[in-house]
Parts: C-alpha cells; sequence; structure tokens
C-alpha cells in the first residue's frame, strides 16, 4: 500500500522519525478503530515494515501504540465500546508487529541452518580423522 510512498522518511534523524511514526501509527489506529476494515490491518504491517527499515524496534512500537491507544480510548463513552476498541487495538498491535516476527523467525531458522551445517561439517571431520 503506502510502503513505497512512505520510504522518503528514513532520511530525517531518529528522533523525527519516531514523531512521524508516532503521528501515523495514531492516525492510523484510530481509522482502523472507526472502522475497523482490513485496509486497517493493512496499515498497520506497512507500519511495522516503516519501522524495521526505519530502526525502530518493538518496545517503541509498544510504547507508540500504548499512547496513541490511551488517548483514544480515553475519549470513548461507553465500557461496551471501550472493550471492543480495546480488543481492535491489539489486533491493529500484532499486525503492525507481524514484519518483526517473520524476520525473528527467519533469523532463527538461518542460526538453526548454520548450525546444523557446521554440525555436519564437524561430523565429516571426525570421519576423515579415522580413515
Amino acid at each position: 500500500m503506502c510502503h513505497n510512498r512512505l520510504r522518503w522518511v528514513f532520511v530525517f534523524p531518529m528522533s523525527a522519525h519516531k514523531a512521524l511514526f508516532a503521528r501515523r501509527y495514531r492516525a492510523a489506529l484510530l481509522d482502523y478503530l472507526l472502522g475497523s476494515d482490513e485496509t486497517g490491518l493493512v496499515r498497520a504491517y506497512d507500519l511495522g515494515r516503516l519501522a524495521l527499515e526505519g530502526g525502530l524496534g518493538p518496545l517503541e512500537i509498544l510504547r507508540t501504540h500504548q499512547r496513541a491507544a490511551q488517548a483514544i480510548l480515553a475519549s470513548t463513552q461507553s465500557a461496551d465500546l471501550t472493550r471492543k476498541r480495546v480488543a481492535a487495538a491489539g489486533e491493529f498491535l500484532m499486525e503492525t508487529l507481524s514484519p518483526f516476527e517473520m524476520t525473528y523467525r527467519g533469523y532463527v531458522a538461518l542460526i538453526e541452518a548454520r548450525h546444523h551445517g557446521l554440525g555436519e561439517s564437524h561430523s565429516r571431520r571426525r570421519v576423515n580423522r579415522k580413515k
């Protein structure tokens, strides 16, 4: 979606990037909570990719989410609507963090493959020494 359009963000210093990310996150979360459609989750995923590429970590995203959600939920009038919005905000957060999960899983797979490869290499050396 907006992934390619927003790529220019990374020329700013980190503090400016964090502030811009926070504003975009809050706006996207509010839009999602008001409409709760699939395009809102696509936006969340795109924000997660931008954060990852821009050097923001999961904790910064969690801080941003907490601040945005608190501000949005403070204006919610009913307890029932608050519960629904909290659940929807959780879905939005999970989608935002999914690029980090994919990166982590790829990293673990790479380490396991390397470890497995080193183990085979070590076993071959032992077999060759015995000959």
